[in-house]
């Protein structure tokens, strides 16, 4: 975690000295005249200027709260909610303006250019080799021997340009398959919209913030010293917090859950076996010392999954009232 947050840090301040001009001028090459010449304008400005800085922001304060500590708590965690309480103010006043202010400029460069997406990847992948592959590499020789170094080895190994990535859906997505996938996340995408103009009408940021800081409060203490751990220790202390007359779950929370409950099994009833396959294809590349890893990781996400739907189900809110 230390040396993500690092890392983070050091990209933020590089993307601040330079305005994201030069990195914007890098991605847009000659692809897109207008984008290249307006790229600080257009993602830095008028509506999306106070979600970049903002969050800019944030990335540098959670890699100075984090970074240095061996273990997160919910003690801090519930620190941290004003502050993405805030960026969620500022999503629900800009993030709508934001995304329609790029695309526009975006749907430009699709007009007066047939292969823009295309040089776009391409141009993505010169500024990787020049700004990232050092870091990357960095990490995996610093990760030798574990899985996820591993598994960051195995992608760069197997994706080194978009042809890659081309002959990979080629060969594994058919035409049914991404027919199904395109239709699917259009309707998420809606889904989505949907869910966040409701969040932002009702206030739904704060309403959490103040129901997630005063669970989070009561949950830190005695055994409960680590938010990676819910089984147990925190999941008690959880209880106590409800059964003795805490906050319940907002309504409006509750119903981001309720959609995402739904969504995870329909993803895992429709994509399921796929998706089996291709962790099947990836565990064929890994050692049997990462495989293991994997295994214990899965089982562990697993057990504490487990716990959070107890939890849930012993505790969720009546909001048929509404």
């Amino acid at each position: 975690r230390q040396w993500y947050h690092r890392r983070v840090r050091e990209a933020v301040v590089s993307t601040q000295s330079t305005g994201g001009q030069t990195v914007g001028n890098m991605i847009i090459g000659s692809s897109c005249k207008y984008l290249s010449k307006n790229f600080e304008k257009v993602f830095l400005g008028k509506q999306c200027k106070a979600l970049t800085q903002q969050g800019l922001c944030y990335l540098i304060r959670s890699a100075e709260r984090y970074g240095d500590s061996p273990t997160v708590t919910y003690d801090q965690l519930a620190g941290d909610l004003p502050n993405i309480s805030h960026l969620g103010e500022l999503s629900c006043k800009h993030a709508v303006k934001c995304y329609k202010q790029i695309a526009k400029a975006v749907k430009k460069c699709m007009r007066s250019n047939d292969n823009f997406i295309e040089e776009l990847f391409g141009n993505a992948q010169i500024l990787y080799r020049v700004k990232a592959q050092d870091i990357v590499n960095e990490f995996i020789a610093n990760h030798q021997n574990t899985l996820f170094g591993e598994l960051a080895n195995l992608a760069v190994a197997n994706f080194r340009s978009i042809n890659d990535v081309k002959a990979f859906f080629a060969e594994y997505v058919d035409r049914d398959l991404e027919a199904q996938v395109s239709s699917d996340a259009q309707v998420a995408a809606r889904e989505v919209q949907k869910l966040a103009h409701q969040w932002c009408k009702s206030g739904c940021s704060q309403d959490s913030t103040d129901f997630l800081q005063e669970l989070f409060g009561n949950m830190h203490g005695g055994q409960c010293v680590d938010a990676a751990q819910f089984c147990g220790a925190c999941q008690e202390n959880a209880n106590r917090h409800f059964k003795s007359g805490g906050q319940q779950i907002p309504c409006c929370l509750d119903d981001i859950l309720q959609k995402g409950i739904a969504a995870y099994d329909y993803v895992s009833a429709a994509y399921g076996a796929r998706i089996d396959e291709w962790v099947g294809l990836v565990s064929q590349e890994l050692s049997d010392e990462a495989n293991a890893k994997a295994a214990e990781f899965a089982a562990e996400v697993n057990r504490q999954s487990a716990c959070i739907a107890d939890a849930y189900d012993e505790h969720n809110p009546d909001c048929s009232s509404r």
